[in-house]
C-alpha cells in the first residue's frame, strides 16, 4: 500500500464521527421554525444507532461519549446527559448487532423506536428530577415523532456513506 492510501484509509475510519458531528450541525441549525430547538430531531441518536450496528468497529464507545459530550456543550443542556444517551445506544447497538444485521429495514426502524422512546424517557425524567418539577412532555412527544419520520432517511443516508466509502470496493 502507498503512504497515501493508508492516510486516506486511516482518514474513512473517522467517517462516523464526523457524520454524527455533521448531523448534530444539521440538527442544531437555526431554521426559522418558531419552538424548532425545543423538538429538533435527535440526529445525533440516530447516526450513533446505525453506525454502533453496521460499522461497531468505527464508532467506539469513546467516539460516542465525546459526540454526546459536544452536543451538551453546544446546547447548554444537563452536562453528560446526551454523553449517557449515546453510550447506551452504542452500547445496545453492539449488543444487539447480530440481530439487526440480519434484519430488513423494518426491524431496524422498530429498533431505533425502542431506543429512541427510551431515550426520550430518560431525558425527560432527568429534567424533570433536576428542575423538581414535571416537564411538559409534548415537546418530548413531537420530538419523537420527528426523529422517528426522519430516521429511514438519515438511515438511508448513513447508508450510502458506508457504501461509497466504508466498504472494499470490489476492484481493489
Amino acid at each position: 500500500m502507498k503512504p497515501l492510501a493508508v492516510s486516506v484509509q486511516r482518514l474513512r475510519g473517522f467517517l462516523p464521527i464526523v457524520t454524527c458531528l455533521v448531523l448534530v450541525g444539521c440538527g442544531l441549525a437555526p431554521v426559522g421554525l418558531p419552538h424548532f430547538a425545543t423538538i429538533s430531531p435527535a440526529l445525533a441518536l440516530m447516526a450513533v444507532f446505525y453506525w454502533s450496528i453496521f460499522r461497531a468497529d468505527l464508532m467506539s464507545m469513546l467516539g460516542a461519549f465525546l459526540i454526546g459530550l459536544v452536543v451538551d456543550l453546544i446546547t447548554a443542556g444537563p452536562l453528560g446527559l446526551n454523553a449517557l444517551l449515546l453510550l447506551l445506544t452504542h452500547e445496545l447497538g453492539v449488543s444487539q448487532r447480530r440481530v439487526f444485521l440480519g434484519s430488513s429495514f423494518l426491524v431496524n426502524w422498530w429498533g431505533f423506536a425502542m431506543v429512541a422512546v427510551g431515550a426520550s424517557l430518560i431525558s425527560w425524567s432527568i429534567a424533570s428530577l433536576l428542575h423538581w418539577q414535571l416537564h411538559e412532555f409534548r415537546p418530548v412527544l413531537a420530538q419523537l415523532v420527528l426523529s422517528l419520520g426522519l430516521y429511514p432517511a438519515i438511515y438511508w443516508l448513513l447508508s450510502r456513506i458506508e457504501q461509497r466509502y466504508l466498504r472494499p470496493s470490489l476492484s481493489t
